[in-house]
């Protein structure tokens, strides 16, 4: 490799960490960096709920990898924009990083949906380190709590709240699933294999409103049904994060547009993980993964490729998560019969 090559990649999750460990194995001298605007190091997110309820202590969060070993991780630097031509990223206060190869695996942020944008404030979230460590202490004190949406964290955290004996209300959005649709017999099986736990279900419902009354949130829903809480969390899903994408003149649509191969429509640049979309020549279209063995996957085959192979991406492992009863499919790949070993 040159010696001026150098390898940035966006992200500090298993897509972003993967892609690094894989460029370090295929090449020991190249200078490879992750910029992420984490404020910590790579760390399990699926382990975040665990964390909450110390169950867990912050240094088994972190994920020990000595793959990683002599890769230079930049916490807390968010990307403002790309430039593909000058192969240059600028970060906050206009810092400039040079690039010869870019890998794109910046995740997706907490979704709020544009229903909820005037009550975005009042909104908590479970999505990141930080997001957990401005809620974590109020979390412990507070003993009312609604949920609004669902997905597969959102179910977590209900029951690590029920576990804690906290009063929870949770409201089932349909749409809380993006890009997935619960249908209606998916909606009551949920809530059949929710109703073990001790918590007040809404559904086919939505928010109304919300308001702050001295501390505590007083929530209304179009049906009519009042709730009186000291917290109310969002989950919702992700939207992919790529902001910084945008003007670039790299193909986006939801999510950062790429090939069977993971290559952009701009030379030298990769994208990976829940922030891309990858197109299947299959059903011709382009789809979304979700799942961190999916996420660990892309971020190596983003790698190779990015190196000079020709590595199609396919689906790995687990193709389901049980979603409470329900089969959520987690592949984008092909067509695929249920399988038995869908459990997460």
């Amino acid at each position: 490799m040159p010696d001026n090559d150098h390898y940035v990649i966006i992200g500090n999750g298993p897509a972003g960490n993967h892609a690094a460990a894989t460029l370090r194995q295929k090449d020991k001298d190249a200078k490879i960096t992750i910029i992420s605007d984490e404020c910590v190091p790579y760390y399990y997110k699926p382990r975040l709920t665990d964390f909450i309820a110390d169950e867990l202590a912050k240094e088994d969060l972190m994920v020990k990898s000595p793959a990683l070993k002599d890769i230079r991780i930049r916490c807390g630097q968010a990307v403002e924009r790309i430039d593909p031509d000058s192969k240059l990223l600028f970060l906050q206060h206009m810092e400039k990083i040079e690039f010869s190869k870019l890998i794109i695996a910046s995740g997706g942020r907490a979704r709020v949906l544009p229903t909820m944008s005037g009550y975005a404030e009042h909104l908590k979230f479970v999505t990141s380190y930080t997001d957990v460590m401005e809620v974590k202490d109020e979390i412990r004190k507070a003993k009312d709590f609604f949920i609004f949406g669902g997905d597969l964290v959102g179910f977590k955290f209900l029951r690590m709240l029920t576990s804690m004996g906290k009063t929870v209300t949770i409201l089932i959005y349909s749409e809380a699933f993006w890009p997935y649709h619960l249908t209606d017999d998916m909606l009551a099986q949920i809530t059949k294999s929710l109703s073990k736990f001790n918590a007040k279900i809404i559904v086919k419902d939505d928010i109304s409103t919300i308001d702050e009354q001295n501390g505590s949130y007083k929530v209304k829903t179009q049906n009519g049904i009042e709730k009186k809480v000291d917290m109310v969390f969002s989950f919702n899903g992700l939207s992919p994060n790529i902001e910084f994408a945008k003007g670039s003149g790299i193909d986006i649509d939801h999510g950062i547009l790429v090939n069977e191969y993971l290559k952009t429509n701009v030379d030298s640049i990769y994208a990976c993980g829940s922030c891309a979309q990858i197109y299947n020549p299959i059903i011709n279209s382009y789809t979304t993964s979700i799942g961190w063995p999916n996420a660990v996957v892309q971020g190596e085959v983003a790698a190779l490729n990015l190196l000079g192979d020709i590595k199609v991406i396919e689906f790995v492992g687990r193709k389901y998560f049980d979603l409470e009863g329900v089969k959520i499919k987690t592949t984008w790949w092909e067509e695929i019969e249920i399988d038995k070993d869908y459990n997460v």
